[in-house]
């Protein structure tokens, strides 16, 4: 055999041959000791079996008493040389070889929690082909360029984020985002790096390649999360520094009293807190791992668990509870042209960028103005439709936005306003009963309206209506069935909020409010000892996001700011993944909880058995070790959450 493989194999599985290996010394130093002739020879195999598995354990815990942290291994290590020094070597032998071969266990265990990680970094393609120079060429996926086109064949997984710009698809985004069921890609849609390309070929333009990719972010946010410290973590590891020197007190002031070696040393066995420690991790890691694979990016542990303690969801509507597609649902004309009424608005909106005015424009290309060809009518294309030359608007001669309130706008000597109520109010407007009925009962079927005013007279009114999310109502239904309030916070009026609110059922809502008005409500629900969480998508109500408890983005996958600010990411715009990452989140809470109970329950027990003499020192270290791995098991339930 080549010596090279045999050095190579040991490194990689060093722990496995070290737990082997003193294994066998000790179960061959143990069979010798029944020979009387070999005593000799059966003491020396224990403490050899003692010194191959306890070497690295001494050097740790060298390590721990130099950095005057005293841990598990400085009290196995004590034990195992106070053993020999008092000729009980099968014990100093047992003790070392039930530590490392658990330690092996609870190493192995735990990279299992980690799959979910390495799942995600296996997804990441090695290669990538490019178009260079009017070429096909292969390259090392870390090495494309923004602005690059790749070219992705059916069945392979995309190798960078970017915009489709020839090709059309279906495309499995579980990976990135969570969601079961793949996403029809086509012309100017986004693709993410580690998503699967099922059907047609595609080219794509990159707008992030390597380490600049949406998976890659979401594996930094992974790591991370697994690696910080959560509320419980932090108390036991301030708890454990006082603990473990209390045991080594506990041991010597033992064996002054009983002048029993046995006792002492079993008592330092025992007293490790290994399970303890161990346990708030692995509920953690395994909890953060299941969500990732689930596309819901957890920030960490300390918002792990303080979003098991959420009681009350707060929803923004539009984008949230609603698709986020406004349209024009109807305009209507106070002795005016509708459509009249309609260019006068998208005039106005001409350079506003909130949804609301998106959609007038988008209603003024479609509805004005037909295209003709020698005086006959064509239909357009909805590309065409889409197209801003397809029906060009005239720009505003001045422009003002008024903050969640409309838009003031001046165009051929003409001053035009459009917005709610209060910018009408604001600028003494008056709005006759007729008017005020029309969008009373506008609101009052859950549609927004918006009042055009052209020199001082209304002269319209434009009905708008974003479609409700079909998961909404079950999704507040489950989030009410688990004990957990919900109130949905909106810009929108008091008729379409209420309207809204009837039809999803939720328990409350706040109507018409700014975005500061939104930080002010999470506040006062927090000040009423309430632990808030408020929905949102990550960019908009971005006051109140930060406010609230946990802030939860929706839609997160592209968005950089989304990934690296939010408490909880949902990388696909998907809403039945609140529930299941609040279910989660208190699900790992409880699983923290029962591994820190499981693990002070032993520890107490095995110490009244050392002071009642039923626990030996083999025994004990079985104990700890089955523990250990007790806890380990119950956090990886998680996985399967």
């Amino acid at each position: 055999m080549d010596p090279r493989s045999v050095k190579r194999y040991y490194r990689k599985h060093r722990k496995a041959v070290i737990v082997a290996v003193s294994g066998l010394l000790y179960a061959g130093g143990w069979s010798l000791g029944y020979v009387p002739a070999l005593d000799t020879v059966s003491t020396a195999t224990l403490i050899l079996a003692a010194i191959v598995g306890g070497y690295d354990i001494a050097k740790a815990a060298y390590h721990e008493v130099k950095s005057r942290t005293l841990g598990v291994k400085t009290l196995v290590t004590l034990a195992a040389i106070g053993a020999i020094a008092i000729g009980s070597y099968w014990e100093a032998a047992a003790v070392v070889f039930l530590f490392a071969l658990g330690s092996y266990l609870e190493g192995r265990t735990m990279r299992k929690t980690r799959n979910a990680l390495e799942e995600l970094l296996e997804m990441t393609p090695d290669t990538a082909t490019v178009r260079r120079d009017g070429e096909q060429r292969e390259v090392p996926a870390r090495e494309v360029e923004a602005g690059e086109v790749v070219i992705v064949r059916p069945g392979e997984k995309i190798p960078v984020d970017g915009d489709v710009i020839d090709g059309e698809t279906a495309v499995n985004q579980a990976p990135v985002t969570g969601e079961s069921a793949p996403v029809h890609k086509a012309d100017g849609d986004e693709v993410y790096a580690g998503t699967i390309n099922q059907e047609g070929a595609l080219e794509v333009r990159t707008t992030g390649a390597g380490t600049d990719t949406t998976l890659q972010r979401i594996i930094r946010r992974v790591e991370e999360a697994q690696e910080a410290q959560s509320p419980t973590e932090s108390l036991i590891d301030r708890f454990a520094r006082y603990y473990t020197p209390a045991i080594i007190v506990l041991a010597v002031g033992a064996y002054a009293v009983t002048q029993n070696a046995i006792l002492s040393l079993t008592l330092l066995v025992i007293g490790c807190p290994g399970a303890l420690v161990i346990g708030p991790p692995v509920s953690i890691v395994s909890a953060v791992g299941n969500a990732a694979r689930s596309g819901v990016l957890m920030k960490g542990g300390e918002h792990l668990e303080r979003a098991g303690r959420i009681d009350l969801v707060a929803f923004d509507k539009t984008g949230t509870l609603t698709k986020g597609e406004t349209a024009v649902a109807a305009v209507e004309g106070f002795d005016t042209d509708p459509d009249e009424v309609l260019e006068l608005a998208a005039i106005a909106e001409k350079r506003s960028e909130h949804h609301l005015g998106d959609a007038i424009r988008s209603a003024a290309r479609d509805r004005l103005t037909p295209a003709t060809d020698g005086g006959t009518t064509v239909s357009r294309t909805d590309a065409e439709s889409a197209s801003p030359d397809a029906r060009s608007l005239p720009e505003p001669d001045d422009f003002d936005v008024v903050a969640g309130k409309g838009v003031v706008a001046g165009h051929d000597g003409r001053d035009i306003v459009v917005g709610n109520r209060a910018l009408l109010d604001e600028r003494g407007i008056d709005v006759s009963d007729e008017i005020a009925e029309y969008v009373r009962e506008c609101e009052e079927s859950g549609e927004t309206v918006v009042h055009v005013v052209r020199d001082g007279g209304v002269v319209g009114a434009i009905a708008l209506r974003d479609g409700l999310r079909e998961a909404a109502p079950g999704v507040v239904r489950e989030l009410q069935e688990a004990g957990i309030e919900t109130v949905m916070l909106t810009g929108d009026n008091e008729g379409t909020a209420r309207a809204v609110a009837e039809e999803v059922g939720i328990d409350d809502y706040r109507a018409a409010l700014l975005p500061e008005d939104k930080q002010d409500i999470i506040t006062e629900y927090r000040e009423a000892d309430h632990v808030v969480a408020m929905v949102g998508d990550g960019i908009n109500d971005a006051p109140a996001l930060a406010t609230a408890d946990v802030g939860i983005a929706m839609g997160a996958a592209g968005t950089d700011t989304a990934i690296e600010t939010a408490d909880i990411a949902l990388m696909a715009d998907d809403l039945d993944r609140i529930p299941y990452a609040v279910k989660l989140s208190k699900a790992a809470r409880r699983n923290i909880y029962e591994n820190v109970g499981l693990a002070l329950v032993v520890v107490t027990l095995l110490l009244a058995g050392v002071l009642t003499s039923y626990v030996t020192l083999a025994l004990g270290m079985l104990v700890h070790e089955a523990s250990v791995l007790a806890v380990i098991g119950n956090g990886m339930r998680l996985l399967r959450y």
